[in-house]
């Protein structure tokens, strides 16, 4: 006769080798369990919203799953950016962060109720965004280093163009006024995708900008505005013939902008390292590769920890940079 008691006992014991409680669950819920929202911190159309677009359509086909892109813009990207910080920390809701949101607004605008260390789960950093420094062509400087001297041998007559206040773009421009003693003043416009404020250095009615090489390299490959200096350590393929920063003794002000993917923190390891797994693969494909080429990015994924420390070491930079500019409201 069959022993019911120890029948029920093997079934248990053979459910939970199998990683299943008994009541017939598995252990671990699957992720993701249902589509999950990247949420863009900035308006569609620009390079955000592009790089959050594509990096959705290639983790989709990793998952299995919908990732779909929700455009939160406002005050710099920080009403987006909160909203992910408050989010259910369960792998459903994620940010594509933006450095000057996170590293950079807290220092100059006022009521910004996230702390970039301490409020997400970093996950992988995704591209860089390169900058350039160009002038209107009727200024005699060749590289940056002589546009520094050009600024203090005539003072009061340069102005120089940002996307916007506390973007990488204007820290940078301030560094160099800081550092130098200069009397630059700024002008932000709102926003690079538009490409306006190159149109106004090409014009002249602003002598200089920091700008994304991805804007700026046609004007400067056709000779409309003079490209002075790229703030990286190596020549930019895009434009082989503009001189590093480093090339005229300019190390210290190399800088990148960049984007990563973020979650809530308290986001499960498990889900974490799953994910940095799958955007690793989406990033190494060629066709991300070509599509962030064109918008100019650099593909440069990292792991949790490595992003971890860029997010830090960016905030202690731009501190020191910020604490000696006005915020705003």
């Amino acid at each position: 006769m069959i022993n019911l008691n120890r029948c029920i006992f093997v079934l248990v014991q053979v459910l939970a080798m199998l990683g299943y409680s008994v009541s017939g669950s598995a252990q671990t819920d699957p992720y993701p369990a249902r589509p999950v929202k990247i949420i863009v911190p900035f308006g569609p159309g620009g390079s955000a919203d592009m790089l959050a677009r594509v990096l959705g359509e290639g983790l989709a086909k990793e998952f299995g799953q919908s990732f779909q892109i929700e455009n939160k813009a406002g005050a710099t990207g920080v009403i987006g950016t909160t909203e992910v910080a408050r989010a259910k920390p369960d792998g459903h809701t994620l940010l594509l962060g933006f450095d000057g949101t996170l590293t950079i607004t807290p220092f100059i605008q006022k009521n910004v109720n996230f702390n970039a260390s301490k409020d997400f789960a970093p996950i992988s950093k995704l591209t860089d965004v390169a900058f350039v420094v160009v002038v209107n062509p009727s200024i005699p400087v060749k590289n940056i280093k002589e546009l520094v001297q050009y600024s203090k041998a005539n003072p009061g007559k340069l102005s120089y163009a940002s996307p916007g206040v506390g973007s990488t773009a204007h820290m940078l421009g301030e560094q160099l006024r800081l550092d130098g003693g200069l009397d630059w003043v700024h002008i932000p416009y709102g926003g690079s995708g538009s490409g306006k404020f190159i149109v106004d250095v090409i014009g002249g009615s602003t002598p200089a900008a920091v700008i994304s090489i991805a804007v700026a390299a046609a004007s400067v490959r056709e000779g409309k505005v003079l490209g002075v200096g790229v703030p990286s350590s190596q020549v930019n393929s895009a434009l082989p013939n503009v001189p590093t920063f480093g090339q005229v003794g300019f190390e210290r002000f190399n800088v990148a902008s960049w984007f990563a993917l973020l979650a809530p923190l308290g986001t499960p390891d498990h889900i974490v390292k799953r994910l940095n797994a799958e955007v690793a693969k989406v990033l190494a494909t060629d066709a991300f590769k070509a599509r962030m080429a064109i918008a100019g990015m650099d593909v440069t994924p990292s792991t949790p920890t490595e992003l971890a420390q860029l997010i830090a070491s960016d905030l202690k930079k731009w501190e020191k940079v910020a604490e000696r500019i006005p915020k705003t409201e």
